[in-house]
């Protein structure tokens, strides 16, 4: 099957409480290297679902004129930073990659997030304003962050191993023990479907996986056009009494 849904609710986790009914829904978008994460965006892309993906924010942030590349030139000087006024990438991984540099890191990341964050933040805002009934949060590390409280549902995306072993393998400059490094830092894909209200299955034929994609994407817009639909008739029935009232 391409689908189906994710494990008990016991295992699921936080969930963000702040909805209310009618409001944009949030949901957030992970898996594992090499399970087809990135297939999934373009196709949600596709069907016109706003997506904010968190390693091109970082991306962002660390380009030329980036909001994160003055604050890192402040911790670790000019030597991070590239001809065209980026950080640089492997001058960077000089000063944080590595045990001895875990303190180094520790500051990156308290620089990084906050800025990650309030991007993500004002993107939910912006396209809360815009009406939207529905935006998806691309995360990679979303369980490994703790980002599912900032979701109203987790979509988690997910393949047999053999098929994930192979697809990684495929990618230039890869190698068994990198693959094996990256896996350890990342929550075991059996415990990312536990934690998930609904997996796609990517090891399926892909016009299957997309058709669950759309059905996903679909379900989601009829439930919030349905909470929106029942607001205005609250309002109208609350608008009529109050002309009722009047009127007597």
């Amino acid at each position: 099957g391409g689908g189906g849904g994710g494990g008990g609710d016991e295992m699921m986790g936080p969930r963000r409480s702040t909805r209310r009914a009618g409001q944009t829904m949030v949901v957030g978008l992970t898996g594992s290297i090499g399970m087809g994460k990135s297939t999934v965006s373009q196709w949600l892309r596709e069907f016109g679902v706003p997506l904010d993906d968190a390693d091109a924010a970082v991306h962002k942030l660390y380009g030329p004129g980036g909001a994160a590349v003055e604050p890192i030139r402040q911790l670790f000087g000019e030597a991070v930073l590239a001809e065209d006024g980026s950080i640089s990438r492997p001058a960077l991984s000089k000063f944080v990659v590595g045990p001895a540099n875990s303190a180094n890191l520790k500051k990156l990341e308290a620089l990084i997030h906050p800025l990650v964050a309030a991007d993500r933040s004002d993107f939910v805002l912006r396209a809360s304003a815009g009406g939207e009934p529905l935006v998806v949060l691309d995360i990679p590390l979303l369980f490994e962050k703790g980002l599912e409280a900032e979701c109203d549902a987790v979509v988690v995306v997910s393949a047999p191993f053999e098929e994930q072993r192979k697809r990684v393998l495929a990618r230039p400059g890869m190698s068994e023990a990198k693959f094996e490094a990256i896996l350890s830092k990342q929550v075991p894909d059996a415990k990312k479907r536990s934690k998930a209200d609904h997996v796609l299955d990517t090891g399926a034929a892909p016009e299957v996986t997309r058709a669950c994609v759309q059905e996903l994407v679909e379900s989601c817009r009829r439930r919030i056009a349905a909470e929106r639909a029942q607001q205005r008739d609250e309002q109208r029935r609350l608008t009529a009494i109050g002309l009722g009232v009047v009127a007597a």
